[in-house]
């Protein structure tokens, strides 16, 4: 018995006892409770009532294998007899038509209508051969399997969700480092400025003050010639210097007056400040839902198309979507190449705001939850190439920031505090504020080779399409291709950023005729979309849509989508 009991208690709760001992239970143990005290009211396995007999002698202490004296099998029988529901009536009754044991609240309460009540005496003689002791014993033993797996399970459950509270508070602290980085380089570069600014403004007024002492010490040296016997043509230049150092001195103070007093004053970026007290959080804590956690490599499968007009008045050419974003309210913005323009759109897919670009829109991703970048260039390089930073805010859409590039930019997406931007020939990654980080992946044997570019949710990967040869390519943060796929469906006629990768990791690329799901590995074909030119597309992770535009077309498709598993 000691051993057996030495091993119930490495393990825990490896076996299961009518009784356990109630000092053992207090430790999370489970031991076999072999003897009872009538005054402390406790049960004791083998070891823990030597203690008890030693510390309280003079307690009565009742062993199990004093048989029917015990307490155990006296509170058994009482309680065991006792109606469940009305828990100080006896059962004398069972109901064939539910399956039910009754006391007589119970049938006076719910089955005075029941046809088949007998008493317990009369139900045991006809119940004896129907039921056979062997299988409720097994029906037990197997269910005390499955609950006792169950709490294993439960045990490392238990273990798993701390790991991941450990982990998410790192990553919550990742979170706050990042946004105290780019804190300390907005400080950094809005000091860097008032420093220019003041050392200027310090300058030119110290200079201003230097024409000042000259003007005023030439005046007095020609005043004092004035009043000298020179000869009338030495008269004359001193009289004409005068005039002319009068006339300096006047545009001077002239111009010293109108910038006297000039001071200096800081305006809080109110975006910002407006961006965090919007803020709640500094992310969503997601419980393990597969509604909301969606494996990337399940398949998106079609279940319903609408579409929606989303050309406007003031549209000059049918509407061609080469981006779409959404804000974390529900609504849509659009680029709209044929027309110039990044438009709003409510959740009936209405259009609310629309704001005119320089020139063609190739792509867009979002940058936080109400702002999104949008790639803008001609198709060769000039100086209208760059990133629009915008911003929508109470229904509007609003201008934030340009970032020049000086080359062609088409396809673009963003992770961190980085944009990766593809020139047809190259990708680049930069900082939000525009800095080159580097250039990441290059491929010169023919244009357009380089043009769609998606990254994935965790950063760790990103898929490059290359449109005329079909080919996706999936690169490391440092550029090392991983993977080559070639596949005829991403070929694409247009100069087209054809590659969208969601929230949730579902990777998409597009070429003339349809729309295809790939693997994150970035080598395998998921599922195949039928859409005739498609030019953008985006997944939306909460509604379960996926949003098409496409060339030369005024509707946007929305369809509503289920994930299937990959077998």
């Amino acid at each position: 018995m000691a051993s057996n009991l030495n091993i119930s208690q490495q393990k825990g709760s490896d076996v299961f006892y009518d009784v356990c001992c109630s000092v053992c239970e207090e430790d999370g143990i489970h031991n076999e409770g072999l003897f009872h005290c009538k005054i402390c009211l406790k049960t004791y396995c083998n070891e823990c009532v030597k203690m008890h007999k030693k510390l309280l002698k003079d307690h009565a202490v009742s062993s199990k294998s004093d048989g029917e004296s015990w307490y155990v099998a006296n509170k058994v029988d009482d309680t065991i007899e006792l109606c469940e529901e009305h828990t100080t009536e006896r059962l004398t009754m069972f109901c064939e038509d539910h399956e039910q044991l009754l006391c007589h609240l119970c049938l006076l309460l719910k089955h005075r209508q029941c046809s088949k009540v007998f008493t317990l005496a009369e139900q045991a003689k006809s119940n004896s051969q129907r039921i056979p002791l062997v299988q409720v014993t097994k029906g037990i033993e197997k269910s005390q399997k499955r609950l006792k797996d169950m709490v294993d399970r439960g045990k490392n459950n238990i273990k798993s969700l701390k790991a991941s509270y450990e982990q998410i508070c790192e990553e919550i602290l990742d979170e706050r480092r990042q946004i105290n980085e780019n804190l300390d380089r907005l400080q950094q570069n809005t000091i860097r400025e008032l420093e220019s600014i003041h050392e200027r403004l310090n300058n030119s007024i110290k200079d201003d003050t230097k024409r000042c002492l000259d003007c005023i010490s030439k005046l007095k040296i020609y005043g004092a010639k004035l009043k000298d016997n020179i000869l009338p043509e030495r008269t004359f230049i001193t009289l004409r210097k005068c005039i002319d150092q009068t006339a300096a001195a006047d545009l001077l103070l002239k111009r010293m007056i109108k910038n006297d007093g000039t001071d200096i004053k800081f305006q809080p970026n109110r975006e910002l400040i407006q961006c965090h007290a919007d803020c709640t959080d500094l992310g969503k804590i997601i419980i393990g839902d597969p509604q909301h956690n969606v494996d990337p490599n399940k398949i998106v499968s079609i279940e319903d198309k609408s579409e929606y007009n989303v050309r406007t008045a003031t549209d000059k050419s049918v509407c061609a979507i080469t981006g779409i974003c959404t804000t974390s309210n529900g609504d849509l913005v659009i680029a709209d190449w044929n027309n110039t323009c990044v438009k709003l759109l409510n959740q009936a897919y209405k259009v609310i705001d629309q704001v005119q670009l320089p020139t063609t829109p190739w792509s867009m991703c979002s940058i936080s939850s109400f702002e999104m970048a949008v790639t803008v260039s001609k198709s060769i390089a000039d100086a209208l190439n760059g990133i629009h930073l915008l911003r929508v805010d109470d229904g509007k859409i609003i201008r934030k920031q340009v970032l020049k590039m000086n080359h062609v930019c088409y396809g673009i997406a963003h992770v961190d505090a980085e944009v990766f931007v593809t020139s047809g020939n190259a990708l680049y990654e930069y900082t939000m504020d525009g800095r080159l980080v580097k250039k990441l992946y290059e491929d010169r044997t023919a244009l357009f080779q380089v043009e769609g570019v998606g990254v994935s949710p965790d950063g760790k990967r990103i898929y490059v399409a290359d449109n005329n040869d079909g080919m996706l390519r999936t690169l490391t943060r440092d550029g090392t291709v991983t993977a080559t796929f070639q596949y005829p469906a991403f070929k694409n006629g247009w100069i087209t950023a054809n590659i969208h990768v969601a929230a949730t990791g579902q990777a998409f690329v597009f070429g003339n005729k349809s729309i295809s799901q790939v693997d994150t590995v970035g080598k395998t074909i998921l599922n195949t979309i039928s859409v005739v030119r498609p030019s953008s597309v985006y997944f939306n992770e909460e509604t379960r849509k996926l949003i098409v535009g496409c060339w030369s077309h005024n509707n946007i498709n929305e369809f509503k989508t289920k994930t299937v598993p990959t077998f």
